[in-house]
């Protein structure tokens, strides 16, 4: 189990929550989440992502990264009394309060 703030994700089972609400997320974007939630509240860099998704030939598609987050973003945060996820530009992503 990943905890930030009241956002949970079960690892095991693929399931997200938010402040005990049920988040849709596919695969790869509940993977990505594990990442940001794991470095919390640290940094994690486009490249990283990238990388973690399609591997060593992933940083030259980095741009897609942009979309996956965006669609993260709409899930974790919209509806929500305060955002997690916090764009850190020209740097990557942040999960936090």
């Amino acid at each position: 189990m990943l905890v930030v703030e009241d956002l949970v994700l079960d690892t095991s089972k693929y399931r997200a929550t938010r402040a005990q609400r049920s988040l849709k997320l596919n695969p790869t974007n509940i993977d990505i989440l594990a990442l940001l939630m794991l470095k919390s509240p640290g940094i994690v860099s486009k490249e990283e992502i990238a990388e973690m998704l399609w591997g060593e030939l992933g940083v030259n598609k980095s741009s897609g990264v942009g979309t996956r987050v965006h669609q993260i973003r709409k899930v974790v945060d919209d509806g929500f009394a305060f955002p997690l996820l916090h764009t850190v530009y020209g740097v990557g992503y942040q999960l936090r309060k």
